[in-house]
């Protein structure tokens, strides 16, 4: 059976009081514990599948690895469920000492931490673009058609290039394709990220992080979002259709 989906008896209950019983399927979601030189990175909830192009992708976002020979080994550990292996457990084997320069919270004041705090702090640990990527209108307004092209299930896209990835959690997908691209040593510095999901500031750290020059969304972006990509110089583009789009960053 597809671990991208799950069987359930469902019961259906229309207006007028009928009552229909039968099997329907819903998406799968499961853990992911992602450990990195033996000590564990992050839980995830996701969509089982490219669980190895989404630690590294969420590795280089964190700061744990710089380019793809950082990492020397990556396998499954067996489960906690009859010695079975879950594919829940993925242990990380680096090439050097595990030292996210960003990962851990950032001291504030004695009422938390601003958000502008927040973003100067980690874009002072980004590699920043001498300047905003020129992008084509046209290519922008043929951003729903591509998206929609690359979507096989009814879960969040991201695309970038000729990868697309799909999870039930958008920044997932974003992992995925960002893994996927720095496994086939595909550079992403002229590449725009595409999603149909709100971007918020993790997937523009993961963006900035991984080196795109762009990220644009058929939807929104959250203010996080945008001071980020101003900070990096990445553009941001929301509410793309095939008639018009909002440039927060880069215009």
């Amino acid at each position: 059976m597809s671990r991208s989906k799950r069987s359930f008896a469902v019961t259906k209950i229309g207006a007028d009081g009928t009552r229909d019983t039968r099997a329907g399927q819903v998406a799968v979601e499961e853990p992911l514990e992602v450990r990195a030189g033996g000590k564990s990175v992050a839980t995830l909830m996701r969509t089982p599948g490219n669980d190895i192009e989404l630690a590294h992708g969420l590795l280089l976002a964190q700061g744990f690895i710089n380019r793809v020979e950082d990492v020397v080994t990556a396998r499954y550990c067996e489960g906690a469920i009859g010695g079975e292996n879950t594919y829940n457990l993925l242990d990380i084997n680096l090439a050097r000492p595990a030292a996210p320069h960003f990962i851990d919270p950032i001291p504030g004041d004695a009422c938390g931490i601003s958000a502008e705090q927040r973003v100067r702090e980690l874009a002072a640990h980004l590699d920043v673009r001498a300047e905003f990527m020129q992008l084509d209108p046209d290519t922008l307004f043929a951003l729903p058609s591509a998206l929609a092209a690359h979507r096989v299930r009814d879960l969040p896209t991201a695309v970038a290039g000729a990868a697309s990835r799909q999870d039930l959690d958008p920044l997932n997908a974003v992992h995925k394709v960002v893994g996927h691209l720095l496994l086939d040593g595909v550079p992403s510095t002229d590449l725009t990220l595409a999603l149909d999901a709100r971007v918020g500031f993790e997937t523009v750290r993961a963006a900035a992080a991984a080196g795109f020059g762009a990220v644009a969304t058929t939807a929104g972006v959250t203010s996080m979002a945008v001071e980020l990509a101003r900070q990096t110089n990445t553009v941001l583009v929301g509410e793309v259709s095939a008639e018009r789009f909002s440039v927060y960053a880069g215009a």
